[in-house]
This record gives structure tokens, C-alpha cells and sequence, in this order.
């Protein structure tokens, strides 16, 4: 299920919109019982990039059940008013992750905790350019840090060369940016019913 405003791209086979005022929620009928969402999600990615070209859209977690369409349709308006404002936040932005790891092997500890002072320091630097920040879970090393950015998507392009510089500045780390992406890193659904 993903959430989104009434202009909702052309949908899969299978998969419709239940309606509630002017958001939709996209689903697909799935068994009541032992559901296991499928492993590949790719199709499910599809539609969200899909939906997420015409507009905002909350992604629910795929495999997602509700025991009926009028429930489903409960839950929307129960949650009408932080469906609808968090829509409105999201829309015309877009999230960037940015990983940050030393640019060469075999560093000192002492090096490696230079690096990763300077990582911070470089991130620090790019907050200024989003609109809202979240520092992603304990990355794997050598990834010294990683961080989601919501940004305007009209400031792609900005934001893109403001990474560029940091990586210029700190000479001794590398900066992978991806992206754009559906916002994930920046919904949180309510999922009581």
C-alpha cells in the first residue's frame, strides 16, 4: 500500500486505488490468511517510482494487510489529517543518501578517527542545504557515516555540487551520493487500526 493524492499514476494490473476524500491508498487483494509478501519487491518499487513521479506518496511496507476496503478506508480518515499534511510537506521533495568513507584502506586508528571527525564535519556542512536530516543506522565499515537528506527537488543540482565540494575539501575521504529517492527514510505510518 502506498498513500498519495488523488492524481495517482496509471497502476498496474491489479492493483487499484481506494479512495477516501482526495487521498488514495494503492493496493492490491491479497489472501486474508498466512500472507507473506513477496521477496522481490521490484514491482512493487515500480509503482512507487510511478506514483512518486505524479506527486507525494507515503510507501507502506510492502505486504501490508487490511482485512477489508471499508477498514482500510477507517484508517485513512481516522489518520486523514496526518496523511494530508504529511502529502503536502513532502511534496516537490525528494531524499539523497550520502555515505562517506575514507578514500584509502589500511588506515591508522588514528587516521580513521580523523576521518570520521572530518565525515561529521562534512555532513554538518550539507545539513545546511535540506530540509530535514536523518543519520541512518551504524553503516558497515569503511562507511564512516551515512545520512538521508530531504530535499527540495528543485535544488537537486545544488545540493549535488555542495557534495561535490566537501569532497574536494576533505581529500582524504569519498562521498557517494544516490538518489533521487522516494522520501522513505522520512514517513513513519501509524499502523493502528
Amino acid at each position: 500500500m502506498a498513500v498519495a493524492h488523488d492524481d495517482a499514476a496509471p497502476l498496474a494490473p491489479g492493483v487499484s486505488v481506494v479512495r477516501e476524500r482526495d487521498l488514495g491508498a494503492v493496493v492490491r487483494a491479497a489472501p486474508a490468511l498466512s500472507y507473506e509478501p513477496a521477496t522481490d519487491t521490484g514491482e512493487y518499487e515500480q509503482l512507487l517510482d510511478s506514483l512518486f513521479a505524479t506527486g507525494a506518496v507515503f510507501p507502506a511496507p510492502p505486504g501490508m494487510v487490511f482485512r477489508s476496503a471499508d477498514t482500510l478506508r477507517a484508517w485513512l480518515e481516522q489518520n486523514y489529517v496526518a496523511l494530508a499534511e504529511g502529502l503536502a510537506f513532502l511534496s516537490g521533495r525528494c531524499e539523497a543518501r550520502v555515505h562517506v568513507r575514507p578514500a584509502a584502506y589500511g588506515m591508522s586508528e588514528a587516521e580513521l578517527a580523523l576521518s570520521a571527525q572530518e565525515a561529521t564535519d562534512a555532513i554538518r556542512s550539507l545539513r545546511h542545504g535540506a530540509v530535514a536530516t536523518v543519520t541512518l543506522p551504524e553503516p558497515s565499515p569503511p562507511v564512516l557515516v551515512s545520512v538521508a537528506f530531504l530535499l527540495k527537488a528543485n535544488e537537486w543540482n545544488a545540493f549535488s555540487e555542495s557534495v561535490l565540494e566537501q569532497e574536494r575539501r576533505y581529500t582524504q575521504l569519498r562521498f557517494e551520493q544516490t538518489g533521487p529517492w522516494i522520501p522513505h527514510d522520512f514517513v513513519r505510518l501509524d499502523l493502528g487500526v
